[in-house]
Formats: structure tokens, sequence, C-alpha cells
């Protein structure tokens, strides 16, 4: 491959690349669970973040950090358990 061909590779397409910005949503991107398709985005002093995307991340965050820990400490302990465990059959 020479570095002319993996530059081109690396610089972006041209021409209109809203292609798909007019594709309907599936039933599953209309629930949440599925991919989007493309959207507009809002530039300039239009570009707002929704109280609601805000509300949203910290729900999300906290239940990700609390549950994350949750498994790791269950994790953790199983192995301090089982080494222990493992350990006592090993001298009896």
């Amino acid at each position: 491959m020479s570095r002319r061909s993996f530059l081109n590779r690396s610089l972006p397409p041209t021409g209109d690349l809203e292609y798909a910005v007019d594709r309907p949503w599936s039933p599953g991107a209309r629930l949440g669970i599925w991919f989007h398709p493309p959207h507009r985005v809002a530039t300039g002093r239009r570009a707002r973040i929704r109280w609601w995307h805000r509300v949203r991340s910290v729900v999300l965050l906290a239940f990700f950090v609390v549950f994350g820990g949750i498994a790791l400490a269950t994790v953790v302990g199983v192995g301090i358990f089982l080494s222990g465990f493992l350990i006592e059959r090993a001298i009896g």
C-alpha cells in the first residue's frame, strides 16, 4: 500500500454526506433499542443539550457505577471465598 493511497483513505469523502437524513426510522429505532438514522446537526447558538439528556446521562452513570461496583465486589468476594476454601482443602 502506498503512502498516497493511505492518505486518500484517511480523508473524509467529498460530496453530499447527508444522503440518509430523510430515511424513515425503524420500529427498533423509535423504541430506542436499535440504531437511529443520521440526524441533521444543530450548530451555532441553536446547539443545546436538552435537560433530559443531562438527567438521563447522570442516571445511567450512577446505574453503571453502582452495578459495576456490585459486580466487582461479587467477583472479588467469590475469589477470596474460593481461594480460602481451596487452601483449607489443601491443608486438611
